[in-house]
């Protein structure tokens, strides 16, 4: 499902645990797992009802993890939780539902955040292994994408690549929205993965990509290889993919070149420098609303890279694109 579920009334319940429901079972997730999901979709969409009376959810299954991970977001824009140790309490829900808190919520998921406060709503994350976690080798990264409202197929499509030694990741946006779209952005992530550069050098698979697809539909994209363990990032993108580094609440937005993959060959904009632990690195289409200090509220930037992620794309989706965004966090004990 790569649609928001808007929650406005009863029936988006059961909605939102069929959704979870069938995509487990479609990567042939076990039942005992499946049963923890509908759970989990259940309480979090009762409460976003009782507590706030409209919200979103969105459930998807990263590309990257080959259907061994669902992750769910579940935000709204209602008063917060003012007594979250209180919340945390089992039998703290809705009547509606099976009486669980938001503790018996997050033990039931592998990774659980949540972001709450009367200017900010409640945004609540959860992430479900199938077995074991992946690895995350210093660097936290994850990615969410979502529909044009009125699409199916997605035209935003992003590649997470993580070994020990590096961490790949492509953003791109095919032009337009809907099937056209999509298959655009399937043409670059395809090039991209055949590159011979794929794992080192940014503006070389830039080059070799836009060589490639000269004359196709084209998209935007950006390109980041983080080697490890030296922490050195390397960055190509063409076209408006924006991506922003954050340290110590400095953001410095990275440049870009002009134009899309399909028109001519080039390297794109190119840049190296070293991070530090701690960064945070922010890409995001254009179908989310350029990030100010209006969509970073206070205390976010310090959550989990899929609570920034899921609260971005609801808080700065402009809902007449398709969007996506990859958030990227080096770990405090990765120098």
């Amino acid at each position: 499902m790569k649609q928001w579920v808007e929650v406005q009334d009863q029936s988006a319940i059961a909605v939102v645990r069929r959704a979870a429901r069938s995509l487990a079972a479609r990567h042939d997730w076990p039942k005992l797992k499946v049963d923890e999901l509908a759970i989990v979709a259940t309480e979090a969409t009762t409460n976003i009802l009782r507590y706030a009376e409209k919200g979103r959810v969105l459930i998807d299954a990263p590309a990257e993890g080959k259907g061994e991970e669902i992750v769910m977001i579940f935000t709204d824009r209602g008063p917060g939780i003012s007594d979250m140790d209180h919340m945390f309490q089992d039998g703290m829900s809705s009547g509606d539902s099976a009486g669980l808190g938001l503790g018996a919520i997050r033990r039931l998921s592998t990774g659980f955040d949540i972001f709450s406060g009367p200017e900010v709503g409640t945004t609540i994350v959860c992430s479900f292994a199938k077995e074991a976690p992946r690895p995350t080798h210093g660097v936290e990264a994850v990615g969410l994408r979502v529909c044009h409202p009125n699409e199916d197929e997605c035209g935003d499509d992003y590649l997470l690549r993580q070994t020990p030694k590096a961490l790949d990741i492509l953003l791109c946006d095919g032009l337009g929205h809907g099937p056209e779209a999509a298959a655009a952005s399937l043409e670059v992530t395809e090039a991209v993965k055949g590159s011979r550069s794929f794992n080192s050098e940014p503006g070389a698979v830039m080059y070799e990509v836009t060589e490639q697809l000269i004359g196709k539909r084209g998209a935007v994209g950006a390109l980041v290889h983080i080697a490890q363990p030296q922490m050195v990032l390397r960055y190509a993108a063409l076209g408006n993919i924006a991506t922003l580094r954050v340290r110590d609440g400095d953001i410095k937005r990275l440049p870009v070149r002009d134009g899309r993959i399909g028109a001519r060959a080039t390297r794109g904009y190119e840049e190296t420098f070293d991070l530090a632990p701690g960064d945070l690195l922010i890409l995001h289409s254009d179908g989310l609303k350029t990030l100010r200090d209006g969509y970073l509220p206070q205390g976010l930037l310090w959550k989990s890279p899929l609570l920034i992620a899921g609260f971005l794309l609801d808080r700065a989706f402009r809902g007449r694109d398709d969007a996506s965004i990859v958030v990227i966090r080096i770990a405090r004990g990765a120098d």
